[in-house]
């Protein structure tokens, strides 16, 4: 296993003080809400990367989709409205804009049941119907998607709504051209419940079971349904479980099938050079957590060498499966929580560098409204557990400061705002030799992934 240098613990300390403040103040200030609305039916793509810029193009289409049933009107200047393409390229892992341009309600035309933009160049068109969405871009300031990639998504916002579709399969994914395969309507269904689950608007988790086991089921080659399917069990443990020894036999039939799930999926959407190279990742948090539940050493070990080599392949993501998963299971004197301290150290040294810009993995901006409070208050608990009250009560206090402006849930930011208050008798529970008393980390118990995702 390989490690990192133990840090020398005064710069530590300093250096963490730091990076909170400086990550707090690069999130910017929550402006107005805008809803967010997820796409999922009937979705295509191509990315092309022809020789000269002039003619690089990108298509992307949403057919029968019922959340584009009543449009808001587009020729409404009292909003803002503009287009993103971006995309997450294997060769950085970190989010690219292949495209940010405003789109002028002077512009939009209304055509039948919908409107159409066109821009002056005519580099961006857009037709938007009920049900339907198309785009089509090219050279200008359109820069190609780098293929291969993790995913490629296009933002459209409307006044005060944002539209995602983001695109995960692909029937080639290279140099010159990334194209994503048409999802199938069970597919989509599924992902929709998946999500309406994750950021709490309805509870579907059983519905998103069932509608992802069909399309998996259907389509041999479909690893996005598969890797849904395993997170969707996972969440279910996960909301179960505050201890994953002590799981019962209902929480361990959905580790079991979250971890077989997430093995499938794997080799469809990652093999190692293309790809999504977080998915890894999540699979061998699954291996891990099953071997610690299960008690064997051996599940344990592969769970452990997964999570490295994951962490290896994307040290800015996958540091939190590692981090995330490890420090529930051992106590704050086992060499892997010296390795948990090292990895998360090690992360925060490099946050201002890879996080600059990079609001949708770093930030809130992306698909988990909290993500920055919910991962201030794991690094918090994170050096809780270690010992290290300051580094602790450095990043509850960011959480409290940017959850009380943000509309973070009431309960969350008052278990925040609580570590806060409680720092030192929280390390000291920890450090007693009694793990019966230890605090929850979070991320485990009630809550699980919704700190972060939950709406």
């Amino acid at each position: 296993m390989p490690t990192l240098p133990p840090p020398r613990l005064p710069a530590v300390f300093a250096r963490v003080a730091l990076v909170a403040v400086a990550l707090s103040a690069s999130i910017a200030a929550p402006r107005e809400a805008r809803a967010l609305t997820l796409l999922t039916a009937g979705k295509e793509a191509s990315f092309l990367d022809r020789a000269g810029t002039a003619r690089d193009e990108a298509r992307i289409a949403v057919r029968g989709d019922t959340r584009l049933a009543h449009l808001p009107d587009p020729r409404d200047c009292s909003g803002a409205s503009g287009l993103v393409v971006s995309s997450y390229p294997v060769a950085t892992s970190l989010v690219a804009e292949n495209l940010s341009v405003d789109l002028p309600c002077a512009r939009w035309r209304a055509d039948g049941r919908g409107f159409r933009y066109r821009s002056a160049d005519g580099d961006v068109a857009i037709a938007l119907a009920s049900g339907s969405l198309a785009i089509r871009v090219r050279g200008g300031a359109y820069r190609a998607v780098a293929g291969p990639v993790g995913y490629a998504q296009a933002w459209v916002t409307l006044g005060d709504e944002r539209f995602l579709v983001r695109f995960h399969q692909f029937s080639r994914n290279d140099a010159r051209a990334v194209v994503a395969r048409r999802t199938s309507r069970v597919a989509a269904d599924g992902e929709s419940a998946f999500w309406e689950t994750l950021w709490g608007d309805a509870d579907r988790a059983r519905d998103a079971i069932a509608l992802l086991a069909r399309a998996s089921a259907v389509d041999r080659r479909d690893g996005r349904s598969r890797f849904l399917l395993g997170m969707m069990h996972l969440q279910l443990f996960g909301n179960a479980v505050a201890d994953p020894r002590s799981a019962d036999d209902a929480a361990k039939r959905d580790l079991a099938a979250a971890a077989s799930a997430l093995r499938a999926a794997t080799p469809l959407l990652w093999d190692g050079a293309r790809g999504d190279s977080r998915v890894p990742g999540f699979a061998a948090v699954a291996t891990y957590v099953e071997g610690v539940v299960l008690g064997d050493p051996h599940g344990v070990a592969r769970g452990l060498d997964a999570l490295e080599a994951a962490y290896l392949a994307n040290p800015l993501f996958n540091s939190f499966d590692l981090i995330g998963a490890v420090p529930q299971s051992v106590g704050p004197g086992d060499p892997l929580y010296r390795r948990v301290l090292d990895v998360l150290d090690e992360t925060l040294s490099g946050s201002l560098a890879f996080c600059a810009g990079q609001p949708e993995i770093c930030g809130n901006a992306g698909m988990a409204p909290h993500n920055a409070e919910g991962a201030f208050v794991l690094f918090g608990d994170i050096y809780a557990k270690g010992g290290r009250a300051r580094d602790a009560k450095t990043w509850y206090d960011a959480a409290v400061a940017l959850g009380a402006g943000s509309g973070w849930r009431p309960e969350f930011l008052a278990q925040a705002r609580a570590r806060a208050a409680d720092v030192e008798a929280r390390v000291a529970a920890y450090r007693d030799g009694d793990a019966s008393n230890d605090p929850p980390i979070i991320g485990s118990g009630s809550g699980a992934c919704s700190y972060c995702h939950a709406r």
